[in-house]
């Protein structure tokens, strides 16, 4: 293997294998055995819900200490395993010393915890990633894991799109006061 990377090697291995292909005359996989599969591996999936965030004193373009304040619910929650989970709330708050409106793009962790609607709780460690949207939008993806309480070990995506038909009021004297939009959750894990 001298004189190609491991980097090639992976690479013409994949494209080496994607040549091979089945015979005519072998039968098609059902498109539903995949599917199956990976429905197997959701825990959970909440696709419905809402967060909103408050900023106090309201998010400029100055960095200030700011009290974060996060209040979601996600609801519609289904599990193929009987899980009798169908919603889940969440409340956080925090202050952020030296937070400004740039800040809102920054990739960080992030501990949350989740109530379900049965009473048990999950806590979440999770990395966040952000998106501005056209300027208008701001995509917030959280992936991680559930530390402690139900569904411990699982795998987390939650999913946050922060709707705001002004984010230029960061540059406003009275700055921006909240932020809110859709959500989703979904709980991954081995059977």
């Amino acid at each position: 293997m001298s004189g190609v990377s491991s980097k090639s090697w992976v690479i013409l291995v994949a494209v080496g294998l994607a040549g091979c292909g089945a015979p005519e005359s072998s039968p098609a996989v059902p498109e539903e055995v995949g599917q199956s599969e990976q429905r197997l591996l959701t825990l959970v999936t909440c696709p419905v819900g809402s967060t909103q965030v408050t900023y106090s004193p309201p998010l400029r373009n100055l960095p200030q200490d700011v009290n974060i304040t996060s209040i979601g619910l996600a609801s519609n929650c289904y599990s193929l395993l009987g899980s009798s989970v169908t919603s889940a709330t969440s409340s956080v708050s925090f202050v952020m010393k030296g937070y400004s409106c740039t800040d809102l793009l920054d990739i960080g962790p992030v501990t949350t915890l989740l109530t379900w609607n049965t009473g048990e709780s999950s806590t979440m460690r999770l990395t966040q990633t952000t998106t501005a949207v056209n300027g208008t939008a701001i995509v917030v993806t959280q992936t991680g894991t559930v530390l402690s309480g139900k569904f411990v070990g699982a795998t987390v995506v939650r999913t946050v799109t922060l709707l705001s038909t002004d984010l230029a009021a960061c540059d406003s004297p009275e700055g921006l006061a909240g932020i809110s939009g859709p959500m989703t959750i979904t709980l991954l894990g081995l059977l």
